[in-house]
């Protein structure tokens, strides 16, 4: 990995976050927006964003696109979970590994049903399969605010170093305060 080994073991107050989620979608949109929030520990320093396709398979690129240029502006990718605009699945295995950046998918409701299940009518089914297998073990815990769990994916960090992350930066919700952010923007955002 790029960052120095330190990173990995210890997270500390002014850590360099990227946090990003999708906007909401109706039925009919072709395509929704995907929000980075960059922030300096739990402070907000910037927000962006760019467009995927809803039910697509484009988000993986698209943020690898977005972040490599500015790669030197975070040392840790937080995402809400690993589906975005609908069932455009994370590949967080590939944008760990190419922005040599560890990730967190984090989502604080435990997958519903059977996942495969919900997308064997999609397009591209067995892709989307190898990307979700590709995503690991999904872990939980439970931060310092409520009583339920967080459910996790992990790449290029250790759990136990993922789960210092998230009860650290656990302010106002389950989920880490950059992550809330931008869940909190994104939901915001309305098509024109």
């Amino acid at each position: 990995m790029r960052h120095n080994l330190l990173f990995v073991r210890m997270i500390k107050d002014g850590i360099f976050v990227v946090g990003i989620d999708d906007a909401p979608h109706e039925r009919e949109n072709l395509t929704t927006e995907l929000f980075f929030i960059f922030c300096r520990g739990n402070l907000l320093e910037r927000i962006d964003h760019a467009s995927i396709d809803v039910d697509g398979l484009n988000s993986t690129n698209v943020i690898i696109k977005n972040l490599k240029p500015i790669i030197d502006q975070f040392q840790i990718i937080l995402t809400h979970g690993i589906t975005t605009g609908g069932f455009n699945i994370l590949d967080i295995e590939m944008i760990s590994n190419l922005l040599e950046t560890p990730i967190i998918a984090v989502t604080e409701n435990s997958p519903r049903g059977n996942f495969l299940e919900a997308i064997k009518n999609l397009p591209n089914y067995e892709e989307r399969k190898a990307i979700i297998e590709r995503a690991g073990t999904l872990y939980s815990c439970i931060t310092p605010i409520g009583k339920k769990q967080v459910y996790f994916y992990t790449k290029g960090i250790e759990k136990k170093t993922a789960i210092q992350f998230l009860k650290k930066f656990a302010i106002r919700s389950r989920l880490p305060e950059q992550l809330l952010l931008a869940h909190k923007i994104a939901s915001g955002w309305t098509l024109k």
